[in-house]
């Protein structure tokens, strides 16, 4: 494997990975700017990126020409990191040298994408009313589908109380008015800001050392005149004063909750571990204790943002076992800040790590993934260094950065009680 970063205009940043087990090529490109008000107006006209160009004038035509080169991907989608927006393009297409005729598909794969992205389908009035119309209702579907599976419109709903008055309450579409109000200008608009104003970070991924693509985008790119800074991702939320409770009733069987905590610590690599003991492995304190010997709930488990420092826990639970199941959390969270952890419980902690980086490489995705959180924490190490130092936190720092997580807010997703 070889990999090389290069900078190739003003904040936009080009990683190239060659690895010579592939036979397919990946590429990622990044819009990266902060979350605000024009968060839901960026997130459309990205789509509508995606979906056509000035050639391929259509979705069924753009559909159509991914097919003819072998199956090839091209799609794009709007996350957070921090309080910044990140909006993304990526395309997958076989190796040009396993084409049965000897077409070039990075070159047409290429030229698709840059087409999209400096050649949209639109004029002064904006994008085409048909692509925007479907692209915007793509999105829309997205928002109402939350609904759908209860867990995540649960820690949808959690996350939109614990960042009460910060940028990314809502995600990475902005809250669904404001998808509603986007017009074709508006997008248009957005669009024409991103490519002078975004920071940009691209990642490609291929069996053979090509460096035409970044030769395209650096050329692409120069004759856009460009005003763009350089983000910094870790903006930590501040925790309120005293713990926020909000509940909801639904017409559902199993009640959920979500806890949102907060730490200020900046042992993150502690934290890493701290939350994998707590609720992040089938091992965990909350697996183990909260479902297994107490049956409390039905999943218990915890994820953790390190750019906003905030760990959730959430669990499926009986509307009865709520309190319960609160009280048993927090417990667990005590055994911790007291040190009281088992050498299995860290061994357990260290071999779930382990598996999840030396799987490192064995997909395009996990090359273009780690790459890019190297880009967003802007410290550039290989897995094993990761991992090498993530095996020397001791039980005492993992007890310390406990001690500095503290509850935030709960939401409840009571269902209704019978009358």
């Amino acid at each position: 494997m070889n990999y090389t970063r290069t900078e190739i205009g003003s904040n936009i940043g080009f990683t190239s990975v060659v690895d010579k087990k592939f036979n397919s090529c990946s590429l990622q490109l990044l819009m990266i700017v902060p979350m605000g008000e024009n968060a839901s107006d960026n997130s459309v006209a990205v789509n509508c990126i995606s979906d056509a160009n000035s050639k391929l004038n259509s979705i069924a035509a753009m559909n159509e020409r991914l097919s003819e080169l072998y199956g090839a991907g091209f799609s794009s989608s709007s996350t957070i990191r921090g309080d910044m927006q990140v909006l993304s393009l990526s395309a997958s297409w076989l190796c040009s040298r396993f084409a049965i005729d000897g077409e070039d598909i990075t070159a047409e794969m290429t030229e698709l994408i840059t087409d999209s992205l400096f050649s949209p389908f639109a004029d002064e009035n904006g994008f085409d009313e048909s692509v925007f119309r479907l692209s915007k209702k793509e999105i829309l579907d997205i928002i109402d589908s939350r609904f759908n599976n209860k867990r995540e419109y649960t820690i949808v709903k959690a996350r939109e109380i614990a960042f009460e008055g910060e940028p990314i309450r809502y995600g990475g579409y902005g809250p669904r008015e404001q998808v509603e109000a986007v017009t074709p200008k508006s997008a248009y608009e957005a669009y024409k800001k991103l490519l002078s104003t975004a920071q940009i970070e691209i990642c490609f991924v291929s069996p053979d050392a090509d460096n035409r693509v970044q030769e395209v985008f650096r050329e692409k790119f120069g004759a856009i005149e460009r005003n763009s800074a350089s983000h910094t991702f870790y903006s930590p939320s501040p925790i309120k004063p005293e713990p926020v409770l909000v509940q909801e009733e639904f017409d559902v069987r199993q009640a959920k909750m979500a806890m949102t905590f907060k730490f200020d610590t900046d042992d993150i690599d502690a934290v890493h571990l701290m939350c994998i003991i707590f609720g992040g492995s089938p091992v965990s304190k909350l697996f183990v204790n909260v479902r297994e010997k107490l049956s409390l709930c039905y999943y218990c488990a915890c994820s953790m943002s390190e750019y906003k420092k905030t760990i959730t826990a959430d669990c499926g639970v009986e509307r009865e076992n709520i309190e319960k199941a609160t009280a048993e959390i927090h417990n667990q969270l005590d055994e911790i800040r007291k040190g009281n952890i088992t050498d299995e419980e860290l061994q357990s902690a260290f071999l779930a790590l382990e598996n999840a980086y030396t799987s490192f490489g064995d997909t395009h995705s996990s090359y273009i993934s780690w790459y890019t959180d190297c880009f967003f924490r802007n410290e550039y190490t290989t897995p094993n260094e990761y991992l090498e130092r993530l095996f020397a936190v001791t039980k005492e720092r993992i007890a310390a950065a406990a001690v500095n997580v503290r509850l935030d807010s709960t939401y409840h997703m009571l269902n209704k009680e019978a009358e």
